[in-house]
């Protein structure tokens, strides 16, 4: 069965099943996983059943177990590795939102699984300043988008992003609002650029006081960095995102595997 088949099926499984007070496919999973983290059967450290075990389980789609794993993730439960399956992480939630992209595949995802709330869209000129904290050229035009993202659950932002685009793509900052996937997508599908590198840098800072406002944190608090810039394949710089969380309420881990 296809994915998109699987989503039409989930859909209607999911959704329905709120309509009518039943418990979605996906909580199922996720409680069952629970009892058993909770009961011991997984140590951390463990593997958890692969997508295509607890698809055989509990005779869902992948798409609904993916679902019942991402939640588990937010929750802080497990950690998730492209080809590499879930591994528990913590047996009790710590509470925090959490993060642990190491893919162009997974920024997808997480784009997806998020929802972002369009707050302004300017043209700018980035000065000399702005443009070294950026990485990029001084004196050059772009597209700033602020935004705050949310999960889908809550109505708490876990992060306050701003988004520089190359001014050359103007068509892409007309309808954000309605965007449901990763920017960088919509880039590609637009203009026929391919990203072919992330940089991304991490760093701990105090939040100013347009940040603490719109984390509703004590300005001056630890918060995180998230600064990735997109590059094509001709090394042209054509994104910067810069993603701010509060430090008490965000976790991002990684995985390094030796080769």
């Amino acid at each position: 069965m296809s994915d998109e088949a699987d989503s039409l099926k989930d859909n209607s499984g999911t959704d329905g099943a709120a309509e009518r007070g039943e418990t979605p496919l996906y909580q199922e999973i996720v409680r069952s996983l629970l009892e058993e983290i909770d009961s011991g059967v997984y140590a951390v450290g463990d593997r958890l059943p692969t997508e295509q075990e607890l698809c055989s389980r509990f005779a869902v789609s992948r798409h609904t177990v993916r679902e019942a794993l991402r939640r588990l993730q937010e929750m802080g439960y497990i950690l998730r590795r492209q080809g590499s399956g879930s591994v528990l992480a913590a047996r009790r939630a710590d509470g925090r939102f959490v993060n642990s992209i190491s893919s162009l595949d997974e920024l997808v995802q997480y784009a997806t699984s998020t929802r972002l709330e369009i707050l302004s869209v300017d043209r700018i000129i980035v000065e000399e300043e702005l443009a070294g904290r950026l990485g990029c050229r001084p004196e050059t035009q772009w597209f700033r988008v602020s935004a705050l993202r949310r999960t889908r659950e809550t109505s708490e932002p876990f992060s306050y992003v701003e988004v520089y685009i190359d001014a050359a793509f103007s068509d892409v900052v007309r309808n954000l609002e309605v965007v449901q996937y990763a920017i960088y997508t919509v880039l590609e599908q637009r203009y026929g650029v391919r990203i072919a590198e992330v940089m991304q840098d991490i760093e701990a800072a105090p939040a100013s006081l347009n940040v603490a406002s719109r984390l509703h944190v004590p300005p001056q608090s630890p918060i995180l960095v998230i600064t990735r810039r997109y590059f094509t394949d001709d090394g042209r710089l054509v994104e910067i995102a810069v993603n701010t969380h509060p430090g008490a309420g965000f976790r991002y881990t990684m995985a390094l595997q030796r080769r």
